[in-house]
């Protein structure tokens, strides 16, 4: 009798024993599936994210305009002096935008090759602005056979980021390639949408984790972002320019025909603040929709508007940016809209300081 009670409480404890062990292992597997949805989630979120810190390198920007996006440097009086971005960096500035005319410097015929020496000119300045602890963005500008015919020359523009993209391949990541400046005319919204993700695609094979900018179509209009159609690319920043009102920016501007008449002043009162910010928030609400950075690549006003119009309208400008948390880079630094006078060697200040608070920093 002993003996049988004696085994009956052997078997408990067997079998209490054996329930320990599988409640301690349920208990050991149990949060490390939670622990590893957590890193799963975490990562996740970290890579949808990783385009917004990007973002935040570029910051305060100026366009190096009228240089390298000339027919050649200095056609449009500005080359581009190693000492611009000290002086750029030391005002505060985080990034540069340099504008290129690539499509001037290559062949006529496949394999469409860059000129060697333009494409060290292109490597000197990059180089230098990095010294000076910027951002970079290069991009394609002014190639104006592809606004007329860009069926025939959209395959060039592949062509060139393909040679662009294997040449600075190795560089840091803070040199960001920009694909396109303002697609418009017969380069419309939807052949845009069909191009840029070919040079996208041609980019990701020598840059795969490479920051790459897309503008909107329609000159990078504000109003045209909702027919830009994006990719699945976690390091995509999308651009628009802004330059509203135009009779107000571009008064007196040669290149425009008809030239708009001089004399529109800008006052910065409510309902024309009201008016950019309703813009940018048209911008804003597509860019929280898609989980996609915005970089205002170009705002200004040219310098036939009076100064204290100038200021005004470019200190509203960039403090909505600010509000809206886009980067940005002004228009331009130091030719018929700049900040800075390259035969005194001053910045002129109360533009300058609308662009860039120096008081903030």
């Amino acid at each position: 009798m002993v003996e049988r009670h004696f085994r009956y409480a052997l078997v408990c404890i067997l079998f209490l024993v054996m329930l320990l062990i599988s409640s301690t292992q349920c208990g050991k597997n149990e949060p490390n599936k939670g622990l590893n949805s957590m890193m799963d989630q975490s990562v996740a979120e970290s890579d949808s994210n990783l385009a917004f810190e990007y973002n935040k390198m570029i910051g305060k920007g100026v366009n190096i305009g009228n240089a390298l996006e000339a027919p050649f440097e200095g056609a449009w009086g500005v080359r581009i002096e190693d000492e611009y971005f000290e002086i750029i960096k030391k005002r505060g500035f985080d990034s540069v935008r340099i504008p290129i005319r690539w499509s001037a410097h290559i062949s006529e015929k496949p394999r469409y090759d860059i000129d060697r020496n333009f494409l060290e000119r292109v490597k000197h300045v990059v180089d230098r602005a990095l010294e000076n602890n910027l951002t970079v963005i290069i991009n394609t500008h002014h190639f104006e056979e592809l606004y007329k015919e860009p069926d025939k020359y959209g395959d060039v523009l592949v062509e060139i980021w393909r040679k662009i993209a294997k040449f600075f391949r190795d560089y840091p990541e803070n040199l960001f390639f920009e694909i396109y400046n303002e697609p418009a005319q017969n380069l419309t919204a939807e052949k845009w949408n069909e191009l840029y993700p070919k040079v996208l695609k041609v980019i990701r094979e020598s840059n795969p984790t490479r920051i790459v900018i897309i503008d909107a179509p329609n000159w990078a209009h504000y109003s045209a972002v909702r027919s830009l159609k994006l990719v699945n690319d976690k390091r995509i920043i999308v651009s628009f320019h802004y330059y509203e009102p135009f009779k107000f920016t571009h008064q007196g501007a040669e290149w425009v025909n008809p030239i708009p008449p001089v004399g529109v002043k800008w006052n910065g009162e409510e309902w024309e603040i009201n008016q950019i910010r309703s813009h940018f928030k048209y911008v804003s609400d597509w860019a929280k929709q898609n989980n996609v950075p915005i970089f205002l690549g170009e705002f200004g006003a040219y310098s036939k508007a009076d100064m204290d119009s100038r200021v005004k309208w470019t200190e509203s400008v960039r403090k909505m940016a600010e509000e809206f948390g886009f980067s940005y880079a002004y228009w331009e630094f130091c030719a018929g809209f700049g900040i800075y006078d390259r035969w005194s060697q001053n910045w002129i200040e109360s533009l300058a300081t609308a662009v860039v608070d120096i008081g903030k920093e």
